[in-house]
């Protein structure tokens, strides 16, 4: 008996042809497309969360220590050489907490890295509570009394600064303010060509830790806007100098408004001193 072709079945070594082949491949190809970047996200996010818990640690630490110093929050460097970290790490008690997923510079074997700094203004030396102390921060959330600092919940006490050189036994770079070139543009960057920069490590913002202990992710941006009833720039330069009549340390760093490159300069300090 003949069967018309519409009754023959296919054989059951009948495969795709080329052009659905290819079709197939497409949809793959744009599947991956858009679900890759969402998974990067995802991952980023991840990254951000896990540093994002590391300093709400060292804010709890921070409230922990400072309880116990006579309110003072930690120095930069005690006078006798010991690091903000290891001030607080009887708190901690974990040297990981301070590694940020994010800071990936490679320190080979110099001991556990250290992702984070504290606040400090260039020349505004705290090193309180030291027995006897009378040097205490004024301008900084380092080495300041918390009785002094005027709204700690936008007095930003620690940030991220990451570069290839810090960890546990290496304290340099252990204090940062905002116009920090490592923070604002990378290790070796510039506003033109930027490298690692903290500033912008979690989804174009930073993890910040505040004098009340609580850590927040904000945009740079967001860290240099006035704090109400705070002075100017202008304003608190010259409390500044009354303070500070030492010719050396004139005159409060200026800091940028924004990461744009050629930013101008902001109107005041925002969140990054103790004077609001």
């Amino acid at each position: 008996m003949n069967y018309s072709p519409r009754h023959r079945r296919l054989s059951p070594l009948s495969g795709f042809t080329l052009i659905e082949l290819l079709v197939v491949i497409a949809i793959i190809a744009i599947l991956a497309a858009i679900l890759f970047p969402v998974f990067a996200q995802a991952r980023e996010k991840a990254r951000s969360i896990s540093c994002l818990s590391n300093e709400k640690q060292l804010g709890v630490a921070a409230m922990q220590y400072s309880q116990d110093n006579d309110e003072f929050m930690p120095e930069v460097w005690t006078p006798g050489n010991v690091v903000w970290w290891q001030q607080l790490n009887p708190y901690v008690k974990n040297q990981q907490v301070y590694l940020c997923p994010d800071d990936t510079y490679d320190r080979g074997s110099n001991g556990t890295p250290v992702s984070y700094a504290i606040a400090f203004i260039w020349g505004d030396w705290g090193d309180c509570p030291a027995a006897g102390c009378s040097n205490q921060g004024k301008f900084s959330a380092a080495g300041n009394n918390l009785s002094t600092i005027k709204s700690p919940s936008s007095t930003i006490a620690f940030m991220e600064r990451f570069n290839n050189y810090k960890n546990w036994n290496q304290t340099w770079a252990a204090d940062m303010f905002c116009d920090d070139g490592e923070f604002l543009y990378g290790q070796g960057g510039s506003a033109t060509s930027p490298k690692l920069r903290a500033a912008t490590a979690h989804a174009g913002g930073s993890n910040y830790v505040f004098c009340d202990g609580h850590a927040k992710w904000l945009r740079f941006e967001q860290t240099m806007q006035q704090q109400p009833g705070q002075p100017s720039y202008a304003q608190m330069n010259t409390q500044w100098n009354s303070t500070y009549t030492e010719g050396w340390r004139q005159n409060v760093p200026p800091c940028p408004s924004s990461l744009n490159s050629g930013a101008v300069q902001a109107t005041s300090l925002g969140m990054w001193t103790a004077i609001q």
